[in-house]
C-alpha cells in the first residue's frame, strides 16, 4: 500500500522507480475527515479497505508522521533510513535498506503465532502468552545446542549468527504477541521483579528498553517492587524434585509479602494496559499476584508474556468476596 498527501498516480510513480503496483493507494482526500498524517484514522482506512485487522499491517515511513500515525494506531513503525534520516530524533525501530525489512517479515512476522501456552480471561481482563515449553532447544553452530534456561536461568551470553539469542527470542515473543493482538500501542510495559530486591531482571530490561518503540508503548523498569528478599522459586522447586527441600514458602503469599506497585505510579495506571514480561511462568503465581496488584491500581487489563512455561497446571488465584488490598503496600 501506499499513502500520500496528495492525489498523484502511483502506478507510473512506482513504475518509474521499478517498483510493483501498490495494492492500494491513499491520498489524505480518502482519509475521514481528512484528517492529517499523524492521525490514526489512516491505518484505520487501509485496514478497513483491505479487510484486515489493525494488527496484520506494519507501517514503513519516511516523516515524523509517520511516526506518530503508527503510534496512535498501535501499528509497528519502522522508518526507513536509506529514503530519510531524519533531524528529529524518534524512538523506533529502524531500517538501514528494504532488505532489512524482508528479513524482518520473513523471520518474525510472516508466521502464524503458536503458543506453548495461552489463556484469554475476559472477565478478569487478563491476558496470558507463553512462547515455548521450558526445555526446548535449538542449534548454536558446531554441533552444539543451546536451551532458553541456558540464556534466561543462568544467564548465558549466546550468539546466533551475530545477534544475541536472548534478543532473537524475545523479538519472536514480541512480533507473536502483536500478531496474535496481544502487544497494543501506548501501554506500559514492565518485567516481574526477581526474587533479589532492587536486582531487577537484565535479561529482559535491556532488550524491552529499545522494544517498546514497537508500537509507541513506554518501558517502566521500576513500575513493580520487590520489596524484601523472597525464596528463588525455580531454586526452591529443583531442590524438592531431589529432595533437599529447604521448606522456604513459594507461595503466593510470597509474593504477595514482597512484591507491590510502586507508589510513585498512584495517579499514572488507571485505565492503562499493562504487559509484564517474565522469563518463565510454571503454575502462574507471579503472574497472578501481577494481574491482582495491577488490576487493584486500576489497569484496565493485564497481559503477561512469558519466553517459556513449564508444564505445571497454570492455577488461577482471586481474592475473596469482599477482600479489597492496597496494591502500593505490602502484607508483610
Amino acid at each position: 500500500m501506499l499513502l500520500t498527501n496528495d492525489p498523484m498516480d502511483a502506478k507510473s510513480a512506482l513504475a518509474t522507480a521499478g517498483l510493483p503496483e501498490p495494492a492500494l493507494h491513499l491520498c489524505r482526500d480518502d482519509i475521514p475527515d481528512k484528517a492529517k498524517r499523524g492521525n490514526k484514522a489512516w491505518l484505520e482506512a487501509v485496514a478497513d479497505r483491505l479487510g484486515l485487522r489493525m494488527n496484520q499491517l506494519i507501517l514503513i515511513g519516511t516523516s515524523q508522521f509517520d511516526w506518530y500515525t503508527g503510534i496512535h494506531a498501535g501499528v509497528v513503525h519502522i522508518h526507513a533510513r536509506w529514503a530519510s534520516r531524519l533531524g528529529a530524533k524518534i524512538t523506533s525501530l529502524m531500517s538501514d535498506e528494504p532488505a532489512d525489512v524482508i528479513e524482518l517479515l520473513e523471520y518474525f512476522l510472516l508466521h502464524e503465532p503458536s503458543w506453548a501456552f495461552h489463556l484469554d480471561d475476559e472477565d478478569r481482563a487478563l491476558a496470558i502468552r507463553s512462547m515455548l515449553p521450558f526445555n526446548a532447544r535449538f542449534p548454536r553452530g558446531g554441533g552444539r545446542t543451546f536451551t532458553i534456561k541456558d540464556i534466561f536461568t543462568y544467564e548465558n551470553t549466546i550468539k546466533v549468527g551475530d545477534q544475541d539469542a536472548r534478543d532473537v527470542l524475545m523479538l519472536h515473543l514480541l512480533c507473536a504477541a502483536y500478531l496474535d493482538g496481544a502487544l497494543p500501542g501506548q501501554s506500559f510495559f514492565c518485567v516481574y521483579p526477581s526474587s533479589t530486591p532492587a536486582k531487577g531482571n537484565p535479561q529482559l530490561a535491556g532488550f524491552l528498553d529499545r522494544a517498546k518503540n514497537m508500537t509507541g508503548s513506554s518501558y517502566k523498569e521500576d513500575l513493580l517492587e520487590r520489596v524484601a528478599q523472597a525464596p528463588d522459586t525455580s531454586l526452591e522447586r529443583y531442590k524438592r524434585s531431589v529432595g533437599q527441600s529447604t521448606g522456604r514458602d513459594i507461595s503466593i503469599a510470597a509474593q504477595a509479602r514482597t512484591v507491590r506497585v510502586n507508589p510513585a505510579y498512584k495517579k499514572k495506571i488507571a485505565g492503562k494496559t499493562v504487559i509484564v514480561f517474565d522469563d518463565f511462568t510454571t503454575e502462574g503465581k507471579s503472574v497472578e499476584w501481577a494481574r491482582t496488584l495491577l488490576s487493584e491500581a486500576g489497569a484496565a487489563r493485564v497481559i503477561a508474556l512469558t519466553i517459556g512455561k513449564y508444564p505445571s497446571r497454570h492455577t488461577v488465584y482471586r481474592l475473596r468476596p469482599g477482600v479489597t488490598i492496597d496494591p502500593f503496600t505490602t502484607g508483610r
